[in-house]
């Protein structure tokens, strides 16, 4: 026959509300407890011990703290083990909120001892090259890497990562951003997809640069990431070239439903179905562009410039565009200086708009200061403020 204790927390779990189970569990232990201890004996610590220290010592709400201690902390009877680890991080650059962040996410750290398991863990990142700050943002980004074999497991993925990003320091700002990156594989995930992207003729550098920008392409499912190779490849883009892992990048987040829906909209905005996989080609980003954006872009080419569809298609670039800071600004400018002469108005559109900001400005305004010197402070505001309706 099981004690009362285990029979009515295991009742309460299966049978009662959460919000209920702090209460009824203690008042149940309590009396029990009551009648257990003889006079002039020294009560056994109680096995909600841990729900107290959590709620004290940590913040914790009374249900969140008898849940995580009757889950992860019923062994720790007393404050000396959770006392040193709390202390150990606070040495080590963890604010309350930093503490409370973690044991929040990680209950089980306050049960791991400081000289045989938090201390070394700690010197071996520092081995790695990191900061104590850094190590504290690693450590609150992957709480349960204090829980796992650092040797076997989590040092060959920072190594790793670290190779691939190219520093502590931009680990650490993805790590900020991508907080599931070290619960992957090496063994089933990362090599068997870092060797596949080398097979399709992307060197190592643009392998790196692919990790910087998303590193959920080395992370997916290795038949996932073949799937999207042979999509860009049906495109016409060649595993050698250069837009192979730009246009891999892309169609990465345009699931099929969304590439053929954008397929539909370009075809009613004047694209052939050949106009639409030139423009996919040449410039695939655009798909990630809502069709809201595109649209209007595509009525501004088109209407008020006076572009072709085909056009645009062979600019695809011209989509990527802000509308407001660049797209009209420079329309603007180049209608201004043909209604004073300064320019013949035969121009290409889309060598104008390809022009960096600086070069712009030097060959359309600040060339003409002598003879228009609104000009500059007229485009200047147009371009912060956005081109007026």
């Amino acid at each position: 026959m099981l004690p009362l204790a285990e029979l009515s927390s295991s009742v309460l779990r299966r049978d009662c509300p959460r919000i209920f189970v702090s209460f009824f569990y203690r008042r149940l232990l309590s009396t029990a407890d009551a009648g257990a201890v003889a006079p002039g004996e020294n009560p056994s610590p109680k096995p909600y011990y841990m729900a107290e220290y959590l709620a004290r010592s940590c913040g914790f709400s009374p249900d969140k703290a008898a849940e995580a201690a009757s889950k992860y902390l019923r062994r720790i009877k007393s404050p000396q083990l959770p006392d040193s680890v709390l202390d150990f991080c606070k040495s080590h650059g963890f604010d309350d909120a930093d503490i409370r962040k973690l044991v929040s996410r990680n209950p089980r750290c306050l049960g791991l001892d400081v000289e045989e398991t938090l201390a070394p863990k700690f010197r071996a990142l520092r081995d790695l090259g990191f900061s104590q700050s850094d190590i504290a943002h690693l450590i609150l980004c992957n709480p349960s890497v204090l829980n796992l074999r650092f040797p076997h497991n989590v040092l060959p993925k920072i190594e790793l990562w670290r190779d691939l990003l190219g520093s502590n320091e931009l680990l650490i700002k993805r790590l900020k951003r991508n907080q599931w990156l070290f619960g992957y594989s090496i063994a089933k995930t990362i090599l068997p997809n870092l060797s596949l992207l080398r097979a399709c003729g992307i060197s190592d550098k643009r392998i790196s640069s692919v990790a910087k920008q998303r590193p959920s392409i080395v992370c997916q499912k290795t038949e996932s990431l073949q799937a999207l190779a042979d999509r860009v490849e049906g495109l016409g883009v060649s595993r050698h070239s250069g837009m192979f892992v730009w246009t891999l990048l892309s169609l990465h987040s345009v699931s099929r439903t969304t590439f053929e829906a954008k397929k539909k909209l370009m075809k009613s905005l004047g694209w052939s179905d050949s106009e639409f996989l030139s423009a996919c080609r040449r410039q695939a980003p655009f798909l990630s562009k809502s069709a809201k954006t595109i649209q209007r872009k595509m009525e501004f080419l088109v209407k008020e410039t006076g572009c072709e569809p085909s056009y645009v298609a062979r600019y695809p670039e011209l989509l990527m565009m802000s509308l407001e800071k660049r797209l009209v600004p420079r329309r603007h400018v180049m209608e201004m200086m043909k209604s004073k002469g300064l320019h013949g108005g035969a121009f290409q559109l889309a060598t104008i708009m390809k022009l960096s900001e600086k070069k712009f400005t030097e060959e359309f305004v600040l060339c003409y200061k002598e003879k228009a010197p609104e000009l500059h402070d007229w485009y200047v505001s147009l371009s912060c403020k956005g081109a007026p309706p």
